[in-house]
């Protein structure tokens, strides 16, 4: 579970019937400033984005934080998104694509120069994108 503006994420195994906060809580963080767009999972890790541009990878079996990097320019309300084996920090403006897993690596980094803070949507195999001036589609050209 995320913890939206700023208080604690807990993780819960879904197994449960009733109250299961003492037989249920897989883990809990400390508080996390503010987070408006929500997290993503790929394969065993979570991603968060919060302010100020920085982003936690936490392990889903231990809740324990792998990385926390902060990422220049990057919209902190948008949510991240994922595909196969990569994470997408995506906005009109800066956009970060990362190898997903317990490191920490960029693959890529593109701006179109139209900052928003909208989050990313995906459909048809193609990225689309809502700036300010204009709506944009990424995708293979056929």
């Amino acid at each position: 579970l995320d913890s939206g503006r700023g208080g604690a994420g807990i993780a819960v195994d879904p197994t449960g019937a009733g109250d299961v906060t003492k037989t249920h809580l897989k883990w809990k963080t400390g508080t996390i400033p503010d987070g408006f767009g929500s997290p993503v999972i790929v394969g065993d890790y979570l991603y968060k984005l919060h302010s100020p541009g920085v982003l936690k990878c936490l392990s889903l079996a231990k809740g324990e934080v792998a990385y926390s990097e902060r990422l220049a320019g990057v919209s902190t309300h948008a949510s991240p998104i994922a595909a196969g084996d990569r994470v997408y920090l995506a906005s009109a403006g800066r956009t970060y694509v990362l190898k997903a897993g317990d490191k920490f690596e960029v693959l890529a980094t593109n701006d179109l120069g139209d900052d928003s803070q909208a989050s990313p949507a995906v459909a048809g195999g193609k990225l689309f994108l809502k700036g300010r001036r204009a709506l944009y589609c990424v995708g293979e050209k056929k």
